[in-house]
């Protein structure tokens, strides 16, 4: 569909992007986080991790035939929108892991299809599809900005303002998608797909079906996992701002799309998908090391992942789909790569958590306790939005939270719980939390009993000899305090990464793309 105003139609879709990924960035990483935070065990976090996953295998497809064949694209995404942005500000009041899962399921419904959509939109109102990273690219400047708006100023994956936040940027979506250029159903004369399964014909094709399959695989190791356990890692660790850090990973995408279509022009699709597989397979190798910088290494990264990976498998697609089935296409990819590689890499890496599981995850485990009926999370060593930040120059919400109350706050707070909260690199003795004044001390939503915390230190400080440690010796850095309560996150990153390198090897051997129209077919004999 030709426009009169091509450059005013671009800026349009631009800002779709921008709020499109404004909204997902908000919780994409951060909802797992905030799942550690709460307590919730590896396996729960795997399981919210995938559930938002459910929706990208159980709408697109269906989305995607409605959208090819009776209603408008941004009228649909605007229902869509709405209903998710509700969802997502319900989710915000919900602190146990069956409310916050039923919410983020229903969330995801809503939203994985409108990924197809959009992609869609904005591949029918562009004259070349080699332009749509630049277009997509603004997607990228949007989730920088959510994920940088929830750390520094709404207390990031500590605090469920997060959502919140994404919430409310899907309603404001909702009613710009009212704006967006037509985009009528174009399919209409392809009746009888019931369920927009007509895509799966293209798969007859052994080339793509060879492409799919490849991608599909390494998209069980890389989307799933990244979203899942890339902030707890970084929480765990120690990391500063986990929240604030994964906005890496937005940052290098900007170079990487800017200069997408330079490589694609001069590699092909084949060779840059098969270079953001590698990209993968490295930042997990980098994800396994337990240093800061390559953890960095790793973030930075992303931008290479997912721009030659996933938008490279998106653009093959689009390619290589009819123009009644282009809607439908989409909708097939997103399924497999961000609806089914999502959900059972999501449930493998909250399985990987409990395979390499931590010395102490919580109380309970610390005190013995097996019945899992006292799964409160170890007290934090500092809180998030301490002076111990680097953003709290800019944290808002700490600045007012101090004109209001003061430090009578901190001040009232037991020995215990202030030299928690503040001493970063410090070392508390059991001596110290034997003379905390008060019995019964309060760290964050949760009490725990002194006589509690004795213990809990006390085996802490056993773990790294094997056996009892004398009471006058009993003493705890942050470092130990914070691996007793993360598993072994090396192996958990390395077993993926080994996978996306044995799937690389059978992509590059295995896919052949067939010729292009203007080329010649090969001269056969015989």
């Amino acid at each position: 569909m030709s426009s009169p105003h091509p450059p005013l139609v671009r800026t349009r879709l631009s800002i779709m992007m921008f709020l499109e990924f404004f909204l997902w960035g908000g919780w994409g990483f951060a909802i797992t986080g905030y799942a550690a935070n709460l307590g919730f065990s590896g396996g729960q976090i795997g399981m919210l991790g995938a559930v938002s996953a459910i929706g990208a295998i159980v709408s697109p497809l269906l989305v995607g035939f409605i959208a090819d064949r009776y209603f408008p694209a941004q009228r649909i995404l605007f229902v869509l929108h709405l209903l998710g942005g509700v969802s997502l500000i319900a989710a915000g009041f919900q602190t146990t892991f069956p409310g916050l899962m039923a919410l983020m399921m229903l969330n995801g419904l809503f939203f994985m299809p409108t990924i197809a959509l959009v992609n869609s939109v904005g591949f029918r109102h562009i004259p070349n599809p080699d332009m749509f990273p630049r277009i997509a690219v603004l997607g990228t400047v949007g989730w920088i900005m959510a994920v940088l708006l929830a750390s520094v100023f709404l207390g990031g994956a500590t605090k469920p303002n997060f959502l919140f936040q994404s919430g409310v940027a899907g309603i404001v979506l909702a009613f710009y998608c009212l704006t967006l250029p037509h985009t009528p159903p174009k399919g209409k004369e392809a009746g009888g797909d019931v369920f927009g399964l007509g895509a799966l014909d293209l798969l007859k094709e052994s080339s793509l079906l060879v492409f799919t399959v490849c991608v599909f695989v390494v998209s069980l190791a890389a989307c799933g996992y990244f979203f899942t356990l890339q902030v707890p890692m970084l929480q765990q660790r120690g990391y500063p701002s986990p929240l604030a850090l994964t906005s890496l990973n937005q940052f290098s995408e900007l170079i990487f799309m800017f200069s997408m279509p330079w490589f694609v022009s001069r590699l092909g699709l084949k060779r840059v998908v098969a270079l953001g597989m590698l990209a993968w397979g490295l930042r997990y190798l980098c994800f396994a090391c337990p240093d800061f910088s390559a953890a960095l290494i790793g973030l930075f990264l992303h931008g290479f992942c997912y721009s030659f990976f996933y938008v490279g498998s998106y653009m093959y697609f689009n390619e290589r789909a009819p123009a009644e089935l282009k809607s439908s296409a989409q909708s097939l990819i997103t399924f497999l790569l961000v609806g089914v590689g999502m959900f059972v890499g999501s449930l493998g890496g909250g399985q990987m958590m409990e395979m390499f599981p931590a010395p102490v995850r919580n109380m309970a485990a610390a005190l013995g306790d097996t019945s899992g009926q006292d799964s409160r999370p170890l007290p934090p060593w500092e809180d998030p939005n301490a002076a111990t930040s680097a953003w709290r120059y800019l944290d808002l919400s700490g600045t007012v939270s101090s004109l209001v109350y003061g430090e009578q706050k901190k001040e009232a707070a037991p020995d215990l719980a202030a030299k928690l909260d503040a001493d970063r690199d410090g070392t508390i003795t059991l001596a110290e939390v034997q003379a905390s004044p008060e019995a019964t001390l309060q760290f964050g939503e949760h009490q725990y009993q002194r006589d509690e915390l004795i213990v809990v230190f006390k085996k802490i400080a056993s773990l790294p000899a094997g056996g009892a440690v004398p009471d006058d010796q009993v003493r705890l850095t942050r470092k130990q305090w914070l691996a007793a309560q993360s598993p072994n996150w090396e192996p958990i990153w390395l077993y993926p990464g080994i996978g996306v390198f044995v799937m690389l090897v059978i992509f590059l051997i295995a896919f052949r793309p067939p010729p292009k129209p203007s080329e010649p077919e090969p001269a056969t004999t015989g």
